[in-house]
Order: C-alpha cells, then sequence, then structure tokens
C-alpha cells in the first residue's frame, strides 16, 4: 500500500483524542494513539486550540508549530521545564522571550 502525504499539521494530544473519536472505523494504530492522547492529556480541546491560538499570535518567527504543541502538551511549570521545550529550536530564546511564553503558559495552568 502506498500513502501519499496530503497535508501536515502539529496537532496536541488534545487535538488528536477529539479527531480520533469523532472516527467510526479506527485502525489500531489510531486506537493507540487514542489511548495514548488520553493517558497524558493535561489541556482540554478547547483551552488547547485558545493556547495554541495566543502563542501563535505572541508573533515570534522562532515559535513554531512543533514547539507550540510540545509547551501546550508538556505545559512547562517552571521556566527551566520551559527551557528545556525551546531547547528543541535551532535559534535560541531570548529571557525575555522565554518569560512572555511562560507568562502565557503560566496563565492555562
Amino acid at each position: 500500500m502506498n500513502y501519499k502525504i496530503l497535508d501536515e499539521e502539529y496537532v496536541t494530544k488534545a487535538e488528536i483524542k477529539k479527531i480520533l473519536s469523532e472516527r467510526k472505523d479506527v485502525e489500531l494504530e489510531q486506537k493507540l494513539a487514542k489511548e495514548h492522547a488520553g493517558n497524558y492529556k493535561k489541556v482540554r480541546i478547547d483551552k488547547a486550540l485558545k493556547m495554541k491560538k495566543e502563542l501563535r499570535d505572541l508573533g515570534n518567527p522562532k515559535l513554531k508549530d512543533d514547539l507550540i504543541v510540545k509547551i501546550i502538551d508538556i505545559l512547562p511549570a517552571s521556566l527551566d521545564e520551559l527551557k528545556l521545550v525551546l531547547q528543541m529550536s535551532l535559534i535560541p530564546f531570548t529571557d525575555e522571550e522565554i518569560e512572555k511564553v511562560f507568562e502565557l503558559v503560566k496563565l492555562n495552568l
């Protein structure tokens, strides 16, 4: 079987759970993904979508969608935890940029 990727988008675990819950016929892999997302979900779907928009609205070009999704899924409780997530970026964040992101995350804890 050959598959073709039509579109690619980073989604939070809350979004994964919602997407897979709406499907009637799911493959084994999708069922396992849904269970995994349900086990680790910290944020409701509405809050996850709101946070994703707010983080994008910061307008920081270093804050790519993959980082935004990781931040939402992990919900770092400290600056040090957030810094660990942001280390995935090829371009380092300044302390001021990290503070802005953390303030937004703190509002959603």
